[in-house]
């Protein structure tokens, strides 16, 4: 009888988030009752898990989503959600992509925009075998004109855990500077 051992107000947080699963727009309205019964990371990391999963969005979406909202587990969900980013990415380097192949992506991604920029999300990722989500936080990032913070988001979310030479820091600083120069920024 596991079940008569569970915390109700955890109960309660994995019955609220299972309700409202068709209705993401409502779980970020009632994040904070949701999370409230959440007690310890293996329940923040369960409920979070489950959200991510009904809602089908990211940890880096959803991440983005609750910077903006108050409550009193911010803090637990948050880096709940960071720490998901983090897995998400070791796992994706794992998984047989090298190090250097994905950076040579990442620079391909930002060669191959600043160069076409008429190709599409789908087709820049088709071309560079990045994901969609990779390429669309690149070019949103990029859309906002801040050529620091696109030079920020490259080095510390793409490229975070990656060494680079002097030479590919300058590259890399020079396709920034490029790219956000180009003829759609």
């Amino acid at each position: 009888m596991q079940l008569l051992k569970l915390d109700m107000s955890y109960f309660r947080s994995t019955v609220l988030s299972m309700a409202l699963r068709h209705k993401p727009d409502l779980i970020l309205e009632y994040i904070e009752v949701i999370f409230e019964g959440a007690k310890d990371s293996d329940q923040v990391l369960s409920v979070v898990t489950y959200i991510l999963g009904v809602v089908e969005r990211s940890p880096k979406k959803f991440l983005e989503q609750l910077e903006n909202t108050e409550f009193t587990t911010k803090p637990n969900v948050m880096s709940t959600l960071e720490q998901l980013l983090e897995m998400g990415r070791e796992e994706g380097l794992e998984k047989g992509l090298d190090k250097g192949v994905y950076k040579n992506r990442v620079f391909n991604l930002l060669k191959t925009a600043l160069r076409f920029p008429e190709l599409s999300v789908g087709e820049l990722a088709d071309f560079t075998e990045l994901s969609q989500e990779t390429v669309q936080e690149l070019l949103d990032i990029a859309a906002e004109g801040d050529k620091g913070k696109l030079l920020g988001h490259v080095q510390e979310a793409l490229l975070v855990g990656i060494p680079l030479s002097a030479e590919e820091a300058e590259k890399l600083q020079g396709l920034v500077e490029q790219f956000m120069a180009g003829p759609n920024r």
